[in-house]
């Protein structure tokens, strides 16, 4: 289109036209052209008393005639039917020169902006919408003089002029982030659109078929939301280059705030205030030219600022172009140099040599010189780029031998605040069961702990890149969500947050504060992030299953040691506590069956007599050394026979038997009670220093007894035992007091329980102490020959 109406405005070099700007619709074109007499917008009706329909008529007739031949007209001005009469001109060199200058060139520059954004930022909703506006700024300052001349692209050109106020409140709905009201009403931004679309087809009906008064209105309600329009764009963003969320937003917000105030403002609001209000503005032509200034304003901030990471591509562009023409230049002059050469040998004539020859020099010669030229120039002009990808490797190689999970993240953050110098940064690790994300390293004390089930973090699952506070206000995939994610990262104070993702899943976050040069965070660095905790992922996850495992040896080790200390205690206290008490505590460690139930049981009672005398004879020592020789005979014969002792004194054991045949344990503590005295009177023979040997009381008595725990409590505290009670435990112990030493005392119950082969004596009915009735007692007596096997 450019080429087009470029060759029509040279093509009507020296050609007439009426002396005033008339577009096809016979309206007068408002802006910077000469206007003759008229006002913008007055309807031209006819020409020396023809009636005209079109502007081409218009046109037609003047070139019928020789230039600076008046013309009379008959116009319509806001409903007045008036009468000019204006002399034809000559379009000059000089219009064509202004027609580059101030229509070519601005709209030229408009679409090449667009082309550069478009480029740096293909998929952002931001870019789209400027591109539409920029479209619009091409067609109507490089197809205006189109429109009221040759009238090509008439329709193209009003379309354009109607839809930029549409594109105007567009940017100013979204840059340089979304308005709160978008996200409750998205569609809000088409109600623009809209209102541009039923001007466009207004504006572009025959006006001659229209109402006198509609042919003034329709034109001026465009030119007026057209101004309207820009002066809300320029109000929206100088808002929010003053109160803007972050600093990058501001900065973005100032360079387009600069490019409109310097560039298209006034002659806008001059245009639409002569079109609207039928007052001539001076200098509105000259005032036009400033439109050139916001595409070179605009493109001066992305360079000056590196707004899109324009100025690393312009520098990397530029530098690897210039090596590439040195090398080039290399190239032609070294087959020049073969082609010289042979020709002087004789064998310019032959192609073959010369090209083997230029082959064989760029294989072995050239190729090598621009690989070491390239690396020549990134230790130059990129030595920054160069040292960090030398840290990168290192940092790589460090991980790959480090398992403990503290040293890669000092690593982690050491590397980030060398490489990219944030204001405060913390990794932040995924635990499983707390379903939060908690911040590692010797400054997680002054970071918050993130939810995993948060705005932040589902947003990180979403979509797991590199997420800027810019980014979180602009992008409408995170909305709903990106207010709630925007006050975590004030509570992390960060700017930037970087998932670490490892096997599809995010496993931790790194929050970067702002960069303490108060700049944004570039593209470049966000690459440099996202690479450095991919590196780390796997690096962090073998830390933490080494730690993991670390922490499960450490516990399973220490619940060995509590094993072995309760199995020492239960070693000691076994000594101490009944076999049935053990038994039940095995049983149910959580709840042990101690409560007292009816049992039926055999009891033997053992007491040593003349203990007391024993006691002044010896000393404590030697005393206790005697019973507990005795006492551990007696413990073989008692545990074999499957007796538990409940009880020991002094002098004294209590031993029950039970079991679930009551003649078994009344047989086994009969038994018990034989070899019992049998290993007494051993001990005496070979004990020769007792001056008299020892000698027991022996008695053994079967029935029911309450059997169980008793509580003994008091002001100082509770004490258990475990004991047998009743009137058979009584008896067992009344009758052995009955024994000699050479006997064993046996009750009723238990002699009605034993066979045949255990000979009783029956001593008939004995009045007991502290038993009211007399009792029938047995006696078994005992040689001092060995004891019989067990079992028998």
């Amino acid at each position: 289109m450019s080429v087009v109406a470029t060759l029509d405005a040279w093509g009507r070099v020296g050609l007439t036209y009426p002396g005033f700007a008339v577009m096809d619709q016979l309206l007068v074109a408002p802006g910077g052209v000469d206007k003759g007499e008229l006002l913008p917008f007055d309807l031209i009706r006819a020409v020396n008393g023809q009636l005209v329909t079109a502007g081409h008529e218009v046109q037609a007739e003047v070139r019928r005639h020789p230039v600076g031949t008046r013309f009379h007209y008959l116009v319509s001005r806001r409903g007045t039917v008036l009468e000019a009469d204006i002399p034809s001109r000559a379009i000059t060199l000089t219009d064509f020169k202004r027609y580059v200058t101030d229509g070519l060139l601005p709209s030229l520059l408009y679409l090449g902006l667009a082309a550069v954004v478009l480029a740096l930022r293909p998929g952002a909703p931001e870019t789209r919408v400027f591109l539409f506006f920029a479209l619009t700024w091409f067609c109507t300052a490089g197809l205006f003089p189109d429109s009221w001349t040759a009238y090509r692209f008439s329709t193209l050109f009003l379309t354009a002029w109607a839809f930029a106020p549409a594109a105007y409140l567009h940017i100013a709905l979204r840059f340089p982030r979304p308005r709160p009201i978008l996200y409750r009403r998205p569609r809000l931004v088409w109600i623009p659109y809209l209102v541009a679309a039923v001007l466009a087809l207004a504006i572009q009906l025959p006006m001659t078929h229209m109402p006198v008064a509609w042919t003034y209105l329709v034109p001026a309600v465009a030119a007026t939301y057209w101004a309207l329009a820009f002066v809300v764009l320029v109000g929206s963003l100088v808002q929010s280059a003053v109160w803007g969320a972050t600093p990058l937003i501001r900065q973005h917000a100032k360079v387009l705030t600069a490019g409109f105030v310097v560039g298209p403002l006034l002659p806008v609001l001059g245009t639409a205030a002569e079109a609207v209000a039928g007052v001539a503005v001076p200098y509105l032509e000259q005032i036009w030219r400033l439109n050139v200034l916001f595409p070179a304003t605009v493109a001066y901030g992305m360079v000056r600022y590196d707004l899109f990471d324009l100025r690393a591509v312009i520098r990397t562009g530029t530098v690897y172009a210039a090596v590439t023409g040195v090398v080039v230049v290399a190239y032609a002059g070294a087959i020049t140099l073969v082609n010289v050469a042979f020709a002087r040998l004789g064998m310019g004539e032959s192609l073959l040599v010369p090209a083997v020859v230029v082959a064989l020099a760029v294989v072995l010669f050239l190729n090598p010189v621009y690989q070491r030229t390239q690396g020549l120039v990134d230790r130059l002009f990129f030595r920054e780029r160069l040292d960090i990808g030398r840290t990168m490797e290192q940092v790589a190689d460090t991980m790959t031998t480090l398992l403990d999970l503290n040293r890669i993240v000092l690593l982690i953050t050491e590397t980030v605040d060398r490489l990219l110098h944030p204001h405060g940064h913390a990794l932040l690790l995924l635990d499983t069961e707390g379903n939060v994300y908690r911040p590692m390293g010797p400054d997680s004390a002054a970071y918050l702990a993130v939810p995993a089930d948060g705005a932040l973090a589902r947003l990180l699952d979403r979509r797991p890149v590199p997420l800027t506070r810019e980014r979180l206000a602009a992008d409408p995939e995170f909305s709903g969500l990106s207010e709630t994610a925007l006050a975590t990262l004030d509570a992390l104070g960060a700017a930037l947050v970087v998932p670490v993702v490892f096997r599809g899943r995010v496993r931790g976050m790194l929050a970067l504060g702002p960069k303490r040069a108060g700049t944004a965070y570039t593209t470049e660095d966000l690459r440099l992030a996202r690479h450095l905790v991919n590196q780390s992922a796997v690096a962090l996850e073998n830390a933490r299953a080494y730690t993991a495992l670390e922490v499960a040896h450490t516990e399973l080790q220490s619940a060995l040691r509590r094993v072995q200390i309760l199995e020492s205690i239960r070693t000691n206290l076994a000594k101490f506590v009944p076999r049935t008490v053990q038994d039940l505590i095995e049983e149910a460690p959580e709840a042990p069956a101690f409560e007292k139930r009816e049992v039926d049981v055999t009891v033997l009672f053992v007491d040593i007599a003349g203990y007391t005398r024993l006691s002044e004879r010896f000393d404590v020592a030697r005393v206790n050394q005697l019973v507990e020789r005795y006492f551990g005979a007696f413990l073989d014969e008692i545990l074999g026979r499957g007796g538990d002792v409940n009880e020991t004194a002094g002098d004294g054991l209590m031993v029950i038997f039970r079991g679930p045949d009551p003649r078994d344990h009344a047989r086994a503590a009969v038994l018990a009670a034989q070899g019992v005295l049998r290993r007494a009177h051993a001990i005496n023979d070979e004990l020769t220093e007792l001056s008299e040997p020892i000698r027991l009381h022996v008695g053994v008595n079967s029935g029911t007894a309450g059997v169980g725990a008793t509580k003994i409590e008091g002001s100082a505290g509770t004490r258990w035992t475990y004991t047998a009670s009743g009137p058979v435990t009584n008896l067992a112990s009344r009758l052995a007091a009955l024994g000699e030493g050479d006997a064993v005392m046996v009750g009723s119950e238990t002699a009605s329980r034993l066979g045949a082969e255990i000979a009783l004596e029956d001593w008939g009915e004995r009045q007991l102490r502290n038993v009211e009735e007399p009792v029938r007692v047995f006696r078994l007596s005992v040689p001092t020959r060995p004891a019989p096997a067990l079992g028998r």
